[in-house]
C-alpha cells in the first residue's frame, strides 16, 4: 500500500476535480488530502481531522468517486481516514488561547430581576455554573426579542468566571461566528477555530437562530458541541424560537441543542416590570417616586427593552422640561405616546367568537383534537390571545386546554408569519380582533 500526495494517478484526478471547483474550495478542501491505494479498486484519503472528513464525507465524496472513474477508469471505493500528520505533513492543530470574553459589566446575576416570568430560567443557569457538565447541558434560553435573554447569557459568563477562576469562557453571538467560519475558511484555518471553541470550559452563544441556512457555520459548530459535550463542558445558547422551530436548522443540530433544558423568559407581570424600572432607576442613580414606577409598568407591557426606554424617555423629558419625575409628568410624557389601556378582553371571550367564526364548539378549542379543522382555529384563538391579553404563554396554553408554553409560542409565530404573506388570513385576524375590541365597547367586558 502506498500513501503519496504525488501519486501520478491521484495527480491525474485532481486536476480533472480541479475543473470543476472554484480555486477557494480546491485550495481549502482537496490541497491537504493524501492519496493511499492498495493497487485495487479501494481509495483512502487521509485528512487532517474529523470536521474535515465529515465535510469530504458529505459533499465531496461523489465527485471523488466520479472524477475516479472518469480518470482511471473504475469506480472505486472511497474511504477518510483520520491523520493530521500525514495529511499535510503538519502537527495536528495546536489549541489556541482566547481573550478574556466581552461582556457587559451590567449583565450579572445579581443585576437580572428574577420573577415569576423568568425564575426556572434564572435557577437553571446558577444549576449549570455551579455543576457545569453535569446537570443541563446544553441550556438553551428561549424568549421573544428584548426579554432580558442576552442578560442571562452574560451573567452565566460572569458567574462561571467567579466561581471558576482560571477556566476558558467564550461567548459570541452566532452571526459573530459564522462570520470567523466565513474568515477562517479564507485563510484555511478553518480548524484552529474550531479548535479554540473546543478548548473552553463553557461555550455560550447568543441568536442561534442566525446559524439558519448557514450550512458551514452549523457543520463548524456541531463539531465543537459534540467535543464539548463528550468532555463534560457546558455549552449555554440562547434564540427567539426553540431549536425545533428554526426553519434552515439542520436537525442533527437541532436535535442536540434539545439534550438539555429548554427554559423560557416569558413577558415579566407588573410586579415584575415594576422591579425592573426600579433596578433600572438605581443604576442610573434616578429617584423616581414608587407611584411613577408603577404607572410606568402598568403603562408598558411589552418587554423589558420598551421599559428601560420609557425611564430613559421620563428622564430626558424632565430634564428638558426641567419639571420633577412626578406621576403627572409621566402622564404629560405618555399623552404624546400613549401606553396601552388595560385590556379586559378575556380567553374565553376570543374562544367563543374564534368558534363561532369556524363553525366549531367553545369545547373543540379546549379538547385533544389536532385535525386542522381544529388545530389551525386554535392556533389563531391562541394569537388573538397574546395579542389582546396581558396573559403569559404559559396562563394562555393552561386556559387552551393544558397546553405547554412553547405550544403558544410556536401557534403565534406561525400565525404572525403567514399574515404577512396569506391576505386571507390576516384578514380573518383583523375581522376577529375587531369584533372582540366592538363587544368591549359595547360593554362586553370579561375577566381574565
Amino acid at each position: 500500500m502506498s500513501t503519496s500526495s504525488n501519486d501520478p494517478r491521484w495527480l491525474d484526478v485532481l486536476a480533472d476535480i480541479r475543473k470543476t471547483l472554484r480555486k477557494e474550495q480546491y485550495d481549502t478542501w482537496f490541497r491537504r488530502v493524501r492519496f493511499v491505494s492498495d493497487g485495487g479498486e479501494h481509495v483512502q484519503l487521509i485528512v487532517p481531522n474529523r470536521f474535515y472528513a465529515d465535510w469530504m464525507n458529505r459533499k465531496y465524496r461523489r465527485m471523488v468517486e466520479e472524477a475516479v472513474r472518469r480518470v482511471l477508469g473504475f469506480t472505486p471505493s472511497v474511504a477518510f481516514e483520520v491523520n493530521a500528520e500525514l495529511a499535510d505533513g503538519r502537527s495536528p492543530v495546536a489549541t489556541v488561547g482566547l481573550p478574556s470574553p466581552r461582556l457587559n459589566k451590567a449583565f450579572r446575576t445579581d443585576t437580572f430581576v428574577v420573577g415569576g416570568c423568568n425564575r426556572l430560567a434564572q435557577a437553571a443557569a446558577r444549576s449549570v455554573v455551579e455543576a457545569p457538565g453535569n446537570t443541563y447541558n446544553p441550556l438553551y434560553i428561549q424568549s421573544d426579542v428584548g426579554m432580558g435573554k442576552t442578560h442571562l447569557l452574560q451573567a452565566v459568563c460572569h458567574h462561571f468566571m467567579e466561581l471558576h477562576p482560571g477556566e476558558s469562557v467564550a461567548y459570541l453571538s452566532a452571526e459573530e461566528f459564522a462570520g470567523e467560519v466565513v474568515a477562517a475558511w479564507q485563510s484555511e484555518t478553518l480548524e484552529t477555530l474550531c479548535a479554540k471553541y473546543r478548548a473552553v470550559s463553557l461555550l455560550a452563544m447568543d441568536d442561534v437562530q442566525c446559524l439558519a441556512g448557514r450550512e458551514s457555520s452549523q457543520e463548524a459548530f456541531f463539531h465543537v458541541f459534540n467535543e464539548l459535550h463528550n468532555q463534560k463542558r457546558q455549552v449555554v445558547l440562547s434564540g427567539n424560537r426553540a431549536p425545533q422551530e428554526i426553519e434552515g436548522l439542520s436537525e442533527r443540530l437541532s436535535s442536540r441543542m434539545r439534550w438539555g433544558l429548554i427554559v423560557l423568559l416569558d413577558r415579566p407581570d407588573v410586579e415584575t416590570r415594576t422591579a425592573i424600572l426600579r433596578r433600572k432607576a438605581a443604576e442610573r442613580r434616578l429617584r423616581v417616586p414608587e407611584d411613577v414606577l408603577e404607572y410606568l409598568a402598568t403603562s408598558v407591557d411589552t418587554n423589558v427593552r420598551e421599559l428601560e426606554a420609557a425611564l430613559i424617555r421620563l428622564k430626558g423629558y424632565a430634564s428638558l422640561s426641567g419639571k420633577p419625575l412626578t406621576l403627572a409628568l409621566a402622564r404629560e410624557l405618555l399623552t404624546s405616546q400613549p401606553a396601552k389601556s388595560p385590556r379586559v378582553i378575556s380567553v374565553p371571550q376570543i374562544q367563543e367568537t374564534v368558534a363561532a367564526h369556524f363553525g366549531l364548539k367553545f369545547s373543540d378549542l379546549i379538547s385533544k383534537k389536532r385535525s386542522r379543522s381544529v388545530a389551525f382555529p386554535r392556533q389563531i384563538g391562541m394569537y388573538l390571545a397574546r395579542q389582546l391579553t396581558n396573559l403569559s404563554l404559559g396562563d394562555i396554553g393552561r386556559l387552551f386546554g393544558g397546553r405547554d408554553h412553547t405550544t403558544v409560542l410556536y401557534a403565534c409565530e406561525k400565525i404572525e408569519k403567514r399574515r404577512e404573506t396569506d391576505e386571507s388570513l390576516a384578514g380573518i385576524v383583523a375581522e376577529l380582533a375587531r369584533e372582540l375590541r366592538s363587544a368591549l365597547a359595547r360593554g362586553g367586558e370579561g375577566g381574565q
